[in-house]
């Protein structure tokens, strides 16, 4: 399967053009440069992409009232409904055994009216990690005492999908920290989440007391193993299908030619801001967690896809080392690795996006091109030295 995108005149956006939207795509910026923007419109249409299926594999299966009506500007979340414009135009292609569907937003007008075929049926999950994780473990503690409270649609959709990675993991490592939480639940009180350092002789701390950093990337860590290995397809695809069919009474007329375990899944994770609050080091570390998780550990039965906005040059450069990694067989037993077919970054500056893609010219390896992004080291250098001057 191959996804591409195009956004025109959305907020920030002005023309910004994804020809193959990779596993893992990674987009680096200034603050307000637009990465988020692409990511939530990606979700967006993903989603829709999603609905799109279920709704073509019910009338493939002689359900011919659809229960999936699509309002674009209902969809609209956090700030996108102010962002669009008269001229905004979203396509938004799949292409998969030789065919192509597009699902396109123009003239204030969302274009989804495409009948997928079995052969060509996909199952699409979509999780979004909002850059204010960090409220996660105290609005976990307090969950029950703050009905009808909102901290935004992203917001809750991390929590939620955090809240059901829980329920299913107890205890996950925290390999980038030398650390491990550990999930506790007792009757109706809410679950309680305690750091245990691995060096001996340190005392447990619980999550919402842990410092910033711990804060911000466990939920991050739990909700990318629970995608990769734990999330149940079976269930959602219940939730999605079965349980409408069956509070409609229309199970006895449907009749589905293809199963759901023959579907192709795919789980995309959206990731704001991966490094917040984390030294350097640890979000080198962080990095190579997930794309483990992500590419390596992940269950056989889905494909999982990695969409990061981030402002750091560390980041990208360890994705070198993870990408070089992936040309030597010795590098391979110590590295996540990364193929160059699985990799992606742009810069994303005035509305355009940039491939940081390149070739080494000495080793003809694949390469993102990392050059500039110690200009701001060197320019405190350079104010620093011309003090004496």
């Amino acid at each position: 399967m191959k996804e591409s995108i195009v956004i025109k005149n959305l907020g920030p956006l002005k023309n910004v053009e994804i020809d193959d939207i990779r596993p893992l795509t990674v987009f680096i910026g200034k603050s307000a440069s637009g990465k988020s923007t692409i990511m939530k419109v990606v979700v967006l249409m993903r989603y829709i992409y999603k609905m799109v299926n279920i709704r073509s594999y019910l009338k493939n299966a002689k359900i011919t009232r659809s229960p999936f009506k699509l309002s674009f500007n209902s969809l609209l979340q956090d700030g996108l409904e102010n962002m669009i414009m008269p001229e905004t135009e979203i396509y938004y292609t799949v292409e998969i055994n030789g065919n192509t569907y597009t699902i396109s937003y123009a003239n204030k007008s969302l274009q989804s009216s495409i009948n997928i075929p079995n052969s060509d049926l996909v199952f699409f999950k979509e999780s979004y990690v909002s850059e204010t994780r960090s409220v996660i473990p105290t609005w976990a503690s307090k969950v029950s005492t703050l009905k009808g409270a909102s901290l935004g649609f992203f917001f809750h959709e991390t929590f939620n999908d955090f809240n059901d990675a829980t329920d299913v993991i107890k205890e996950q490592p925290l390999n980038y920290l030398n650390m491990k939480m550990k999930v506790q639940k007792s009757g109706n009180k809410p679950k309680q989440f305690m750091i245990e350092s691995l060096e001996e002789g340190a005392k447990p701390v619980e999550l919402k007391y842990a410092s910033s950093g711990i804060q911000t990337s466990v939920p991050l860590a739990a909700i990318v193993r629970y995608f990769a290995r734990e999330f149940s397809f079976k269930d959602a695809f219940q939730r999605s299908v079965l349980t409408y069919l069956y509070k409609q009474d229309r199970l006895e007329k449907f009749t589905p030619q293809i199963n759901q375990s023959d579907l192709a899944k795919y789980v995309h994770i959206h990731i704001e801001e991966a490094e917040l609050s984390l030294d350097p080091e640890s979000q080198r570390f962080l990095i190579s967690n997930l794309v483990d998780e992500a590419f390596h550990k992940n269950s056989d039965d889905r494909t999982l896809g990695l969409m990061i906005a981030t402002h750091s040059p560390y980041i990208v450069n360890h994705l070198n080392v993870l990408l070089r990694a992936g040309y030597y067989e010795k590098a391979k037993k110590d590295y996540p690795f990364l193929k160059k077919d699985d990799i992606a970054v742009y810069r994303v500056d005035e509305g355009i996006l940039t491939s940081l893609m390149a070739t080494d010219n000495d080793t003809e390896e694949y390469v993102i091109n990392t050059y500039d992004m110690s200009d701001t080291m060197e320019r405190i250098f350079d104010e620093y030295e011309s003090m004496g001057e």
